[in-house]
């Protein structure tokens, strides 16, 4: 564990929602599910020190982009600095409730992958549903949306539909890996 993520973990653990990094095995598990043989457009929401980007970018094509939507000030400023001399990769200092208006802003839509941690399950319900609203919204017919979490709550959201998930026990917590569609309802709206 990195002194940063430790600090962030004791400034705001609410925020950082996990109190230790992915493993390795995590990361691996999760990036492997991008398909990078041709060029992909990846969106990571809340990347925080960058484990599981830095896994992504080693499987990244020349001509894909990763955008990394960050909301903490010292997690923003490590990736930037961490990325600086891949031009692939561009790190947005916003909340990831603003992914459609930031995605717009930067002439992306239906984005190939929405890769996320974000602990859905310990948020407040409000913010929660406007959150998942935002990244289906976000979301084309054939974007899909790879989460790792504790419970698998997420995939019975009427906003999406689960193509496959797959345990990751290997990382504190066990999580498990899902890859989500926009669902036929969320599709229509």
């Amino acid at each position: 564990m990195s002194l940063l993520f430790f600090k962030r973990v004791i400034a705001n653990p609410i925020r950082v929602g996990y109190l230790v990094p992915s493993s390795g095995f995590l990361t691996r598990q999760t990036a492997k599910r991008i398909d990078f043989s041709k060029p992909r457009v990846v969106i990571e929401l809340g990347p925080g020190e960058g484990c599981h980007t830095r896994q992504i970018v080693r499987r990244m094509n020349a001509e894909s982009k990763l955008i990394l939507i960050e909301l903490d000030d010292h997690f923003a400023a490590h990736l930037e600095k961490q990325f600086a001399h891949d031009k692939r990769v561009t790190v947005v200092h916003t909340d990831a409730l603003h992914l459609a208006s930031t995605l717009e802003g930067m002439g992306i839509s239906n984005p190939d992958y929405i890769v996320s941690g974000i602990p859905f399950t310990i948020m407040d319900r409000q913010l929660r549903e406007k959150l998942l609203a935002t990244i289906a919204r976000s979301m084309g017919p054939d974007s899909i949306f790879i989460t790792y979490q504790v419970s698998l709550q997420i995939s019975e959201h009427k906003l999406f539909d689960l193509s496959r998930s797959e345990h990751c026990l290997f990382n504190v917590p066990p999580l498990t890996v899902m890859e989500l569609k926009k669902s036929a309802a969320a599709l229509m709206a």
